[in-house]
């Protein structure tokens, strides 16, 4: 069988523009689910204060509790405003986080970003729309086609016709970057497991656990 990747594009929206897609999706889209999510972003060495810095990194690594339920994520291949990437999720419970944590500083992976968001996830035309509140931030809409190597550009093109339609533009190398950098340069975000533990943070963003 056909290893499956994922197709998505990510860009940014403005409030208004999200309230107004949300209120397309009610009306003409299946709703699927509305997730509280967490997320544990990884950088190996250090956070860069560009994220350029790292443009040929095409390891994601991330630990990431969503509606209470946690998950190891690994993906695989470039992250642009629109890419495919092959993706490895491991699920486990959640009193295991810190194994899990521990897991990963014996492999020397111990800093990152925490990203907290509430998202709403919708059928439309055959994609699955993302509506993500990024707490603290701001507003992106993600675009995502599950599929094979080989049907990767209809997907592409697939996905393209429905963002016109929209009249949604993702983002371009510029603009990615500059959401990643302003997250990441956020001090009150950062978390390193050399000097913390599952608990403080826990402490913090306690609706998430």
């Amino acid at each position: 069988m056909e290893k499956q990747i994922e197709v998505e594009f990510i860009g940014g929206v403005s409030k208004d523009k999200f309230a107004e897609l949300k209120s397309k999706f009610e009306k003409d889209a299946t709703f699927k689910k509305r997730k509280e999510r967490i997320s544990f972003m990884y950088f190996r060495d250090e956070i860069p204060k560009d994220i350029s810095e790292i443009k040929n990194e095409d390891t994601d690594l991330r630990l990431r509790i969503t509606n209470k339920e946690p998950e190891l994520i690994v993906k695989k291949g470039s992250f642009t405003g629109s890419h495919s990437r092959k993706e490895i999720s491991i699920n486990f419970p959640i009193v295991e986080m810190q194994k899990y944590v521990d897991f990963l500083s014996a492999l020397d992976w111990n800093i990152g970003v925490i990203y907290a968001v509430e998202t709403l996830v919708y059928e439309y035309k055959g994609i699955e729309f993302s509506l993500v509140n990024i707490e603290d931030y701001g507003y992106n809409f993600e675009a995502e086609i599950l599929t094979t190597k080989k049907d990767e550009p209809k997907a592409r093109e697939e996905i393209n016709r429905i963002l016109k339609e929209l009249e949604l533009k993702p983002f371009d190398e510029e603009g990615l970057n500059k959401q990643c950098n302003e997250i990441n340069n956020r001090r009150e975000l950062r978390f390193n497991f050399t000097e913390q533990n599952i608990k403080e943070i826990k402490e913090k963003f306690s609706k998430f656990f």
